[in-house]
């Protein structure tokens, strides 16, 4: 599986299919729909970011080495509601991958070999789910295909769990916060070609960007690698052109 690829998904979720080891769950008191509002309340108070047609955000991503310093790359990601997107991830500055979608096709681009492929099917439709979890906008009943909740309670707090399903398959359980209903982790796992992609991102932190809650530092699991994910910018309705949603010519 290609490690960048890994590294922009890191972005994209800014953020282990099952529930986490000592769960005790419980019946809801609150729908779906009611969760929602109130996580829209919360994060999106002045409705800043309902009111957007797009966002930048750039995050570093560390991955520790065993006896060497940390792998650090840079991703940048550009979105243009509903689903338009490029993510470009870069080390010393440079471009070493770039995925991209103009909403009907999508490509990833290895800058270095010049290799262009094409992003189809199955896959662009993952592309998009994530793009769509990777922002502060509540329609997770738009996004799965079905979703369960319940109360859950644990070591690390009590908690709004969605279980979600995708329309492909893929499984995602969403951790929502009950007291100031901010999502706090995201687990799930899906296929990415040919193998498998198993991840449990925790939120560690937000910060108030233009009005809108965004989560600061998140760290990963993905496939027993460990990340640490931290928002460096984010700015809403900044000016794109078409060209930033179409792959590089090489």
């Amino acid at each position: 599986m290609n490690r960048f690829f890994c590294i922009a998904v890191s972005g994209m979720l800014m953020v282990l299919a099952g529930c986490a080891s000592g769960d005790i769950l419980s019946d809801s008191d609150l729908t779906v729909e009611a969760l929602e509002s109130k996580m829209a309340a919360r994060v999106d108070a002045g409705g800043n970011y309902k009111k957007s047609k797009g966002f930048l955000f750039r995050q570093i991503v560390k991955i520790p080495q065993f006896l060497d310093d940390d792998l650090e790359t840079m991703v940048e990601t550009k979105m243009l509601l509903p689903d338009k997107f490029r993510i470009t991830t870069l080390q010393d500055n440079e471009p070493v991958q770039i995925i991209c979608s103009n909403g009907s096709k999508a490509w990833m681009a290895d800058t270095s070999s010049k290799k262009l492929k094409v992003i189809s099917g199955e896959q662009h439709q993952q592309l998009l789910t994530l793009s769509k979890l990777a922002i502060p906008a509540f329609g997770y009943r738009n996004i799965f295909q079905n979703i369960e909740i319940f109360r859950c309670s644990n070591d690390e707090g009590e908690f709004y769990l969605l279980k979600c399903t995708g329309r492909n398959g893929n499984i995602f359980h969403l951790y929502v916060d009950a007291k100031d209903f901010l999502l706090r982790r995201m687990s799930g796992k899906m296929k990415v070609g040919y193998g498998e992609l198993n991840y449990d991102s925790r939120i560690t932190g937000y910060v108030l960007l233009n009005g809108v809650m965004i989560p600061k530092i998140t760290e990963s699991v993905q496939n027993g690698q460990k990340q640490v994910v931290e928002l460096v910018t984010y700015e809403l309705n900044p000016t794109f052109s078409e060209l930033d949603f179409m792959p590089p010519v090489f």
